[in-house]
């Protein structure tokens, strides 16, 4: 499968919001698009082998994690989700899911040797971290070096650490912008001033596109996937209003916790599980839906769902709460495309002011347009 364009089909000046299309040689899609992760190719397996439909999304991430112990990174089941992907007619981008201590180590040598790894593996996209105190002229020749050992049919995607020093996050960011077709980020606290700085930067490039314009996919990685500062909102829909396309929230490494936190996860019940709610375009738990909406939406759910689907409960939340949040996103969408026209300039707003949780996040971290929703 071969990326043929990205083009932007429309840009909404009162929310800055824009719908790209993604043309390749497989197939055409709107942007924002919550990725196949690994978890969720762990339900997909499972689908499979039940004989029953996957997911129907154009991208998958693989979040590599790294083995505390033998200090290295795990390529453990990179093979196989690859795989799964080519099936799928999907992308595929494989990372090295770093923790934050791990971003401020970081350095070039460090970052090209990781590059090298996923190089020789032979994947389509390869990621390239960039360390947090980089200058747009030290990438620059890096870029180039990295660039000669690439196949021809292989892209190097960027990475960009959300709390990069900020004094020369934007030079770089503008350059990859007009010379990248994919560009990621990994997202640590919106609350933090460089990580929301740098965040604003990203969304006022984006929002400049005009409708014609080839623009690179952004993508957010590693988020939280639950915004807790924010009333539980969507982390998804969070990073979303910053301009990104494409999502993949963390991944927790089971293997990496400690044993009580472990023997925690093991023990929590359905009830315990935070599950989305598309009328409120957030997260809540059983006690809380019974409160305010007067019924459990989630045991509700567990009650329809069949053992021949091939899911555990657990898995069953997880699928579905993937499955609310793409038709959010699908929704936002045609309500962005919807304020071309003529007295529908604020479809998009009034989308966002119809979900209580989207809306209290974007009156909090998007002020510049707050007062009309």
């Amino acid at each position: 499968m071969i990326l043929q364009k990205i083009k932007t089909e429309h840009s909404d000046e009162k929310t800055g919001l824009v719908v790209k299309r993604i043309t390749t040689s497989e197939w055409e899609h709107l942007n924002h698009k919550i990725s196949a992760n690994n978890s969720l190719f762990n339900c997909e397996q499972q689908r499979l082998a039940y004989s029953k439909p996957i997911l129907n999304i154009p991208f998958q991430t693989h979040h590599i994690y790294y083995n505390k112990e033998r200090h290295i990174w795990d390529f453990d089941g990179l093979e196989e989700s690859k795989e799964h992907a080519k099936k799928q007619k999907r992308f595929y981008l494989p990372f090295q899911q770093r923790t934050e201590k791990q971003w401020l180590a970081l350095d070039f040598s460090e970052a090209e040797g990781d590059f090298q790894d996923l190089v020789y593996r032979g994947l389509p996209l390869v990621p390239y971290s960039i360390p947090p105190t980089a200058s747009l002229d030290e990438w620059k020749i890096r870029k180039a070096i990295a660039e000669k050992i690439l196949h021809p049919s292989q892209v190097l995607v960027v990475i960009f650490y959300s709390k990069h020093d900020t004094k020369k996050f934007e030079a770089i960011f503008n350059y990859e912008f007009e010379h990248s077709k994919l560009i990621g980020m990994q997202c640590y606290n919106i609350n933090d001033n460089n990580t929301f700085t740098n965040l604003m930067k990203i969304k006022l490039r984006n929002s400049m596109l005009q409708v014609g314009d080839e623009a690179p996919l952004l993508l957010a990685l590693n988020y939280g996937k639950i915004q807790r500062s924010f009333s539980n909102v969507s982390g998804s829909f969070a990073y979303g209003c910053f301009g990104f396309d494409i999502f993949s929230e963390r991944q927790i490494n089971i293997k990496n916790l400690p044993s009580e936190i472990i023997k925690q996860i093991k023990n929590k019940t359905p009830d315990e599980i935070m599950r989305y709610d598309k009328i409120i375009g957030g997260y809540n738990l059983s006690a809380e839906q019974e409160f305010w909406d007067g019924r459990n939406i989630t045991r509700e759910f567990l009650e329809s769902v069949k053992v021949s689907e091939g899911l555990t409960p657990f898995q069953a939340i997880q699928w579905a709460n993937h499955r609310g949040q793409q038709e959010d996103f699908d929704m936002l969408n045609d309500a962005i495309l919807e304020t071309a026209y003529p007295e529908k300039e604020d479809t998009a707003l009034r989308c966002i002011s119809d979900k209580e949780r989207w809306s209290v996040f974007w009156k909090t971290k998007m002020p510049q347009t707050a007062e009309a929703v």
